[in-house]
């Protein structure tokens, strides 16, 4: 019977190169996605601190009068349903890879308690679950997209957002300055039927998506939907259009709730 053995004199040089082996696999399987995006397309990153939370700021320092702020969708709040994440940060940030195709002045900004910041000050776990589209959260979003408004110089934004992203900027419209563009991805404009519709707990402090609904068309108001999204069915926030009279829809194919965006990317960027 044959049988591999490992010299004497050549262990400590295996068991040198297992180790290293394991902390370089370990680098790869820990870097997280938004990393390895960031860095492929030479984004500086750094943090803004509201005074409340913490975000975290991914940008392509190009200039420009005009500047599109991006926001992110829910990422994983919960694990299987029942248990709630350490740390809710997407392992697929969509918006960031279409991010990719923008030309002009970007913006990453990241929600609170995201992003490597789910123990930063403020933060604890409902904020990225019942409370993730509440009143603190787009309060701290407006202050730092003001924030960004002003060290930029711009004289006009638009706000991006895809999935519980977009919610969000909904719920940003009536305290972000130069505004004159929103623009969803898939985004859930009726949480309470979506969580009626997959049996969810329902969420809290839906306020700020409530108030803005109601406000009066004074800027583009987009949203884009994919006609076979299964995790957000366009049919289920026609009470949304039925009360915002000015939010245009545009339901498309070919796509699904995280893929397919790009073929339509030039046209979802314009104002």
């Amino acid at each position: 019977m044959l049988v591999n053995k490992v010299s004497p004199v050549m262990r400590p040089a295996w068991s040198l190169f297992i180790t290293l082996l394991s902390l370089v696999l370990a680098g790869c399987v820990l870097r997280p996605e938004w990393q390895k995006l960031a860095a492929d397309q030479e984004l500086q990153t750094r943090r803004l601190d509201t005074g409340r939370f913490q975000h975290l700021i991914l940008e392509n320092n190009v200039p420009g009068s005009h500047l599109l702020i991006y926001v992110e969708g829910d990422g994983t709040p919960w694990i299987r349903d029942t248990r709630v994440a350490v740390d809710p940060t997407p392992s697929n940030p969509v918006l960031l890879r279409l991010m990719k195709e923008s030309v002009g002045t970007a913006v990453y900004l990241g929600r609170p308690c995201y992003f490597g910041l789910s123990t930063s000050k403020g933060c604890e776990p409902r904020l990225w679950t019942f409370d993730r589209y509440g009143r603190e959260i787009v309060d701290s979003m407006c202050l730092a997209a003001n924030e960004i408004t002003r060290q930029y110089g711009a004289q006009s934004v638009q706000l991006i957002g895809y999935s519980g992203g977009g919610t969000i900027v909904v719920g940003m419209r009536s305290c972000v300055d130069h505004l004159v563009a929103i623009t969803t991805i898939a985004a859930n404009l009726d949480p309470r039927a979506w969580t009626e519709f997959h049996e969810y707990s329902p969420l809290n402090d839906l306020g700020p998506l409530d108030s803005a609904a109601a406000l009066p068309g004074l800027m583009s108001e987009i949203h884009w939907q994919c006609r076979d999204d299964h995790i957000i069915p366009p049919q289920i926030t026609d009470a949304y259009f039925a009360t915002a009279k000015n939010a245009e829809r545009r339901i498309v194919q070919s796509c699904s709730h995280a893929s397919g965006w790009k073929q339509y990317w030039s046209a979802i960027v314009a104002r």
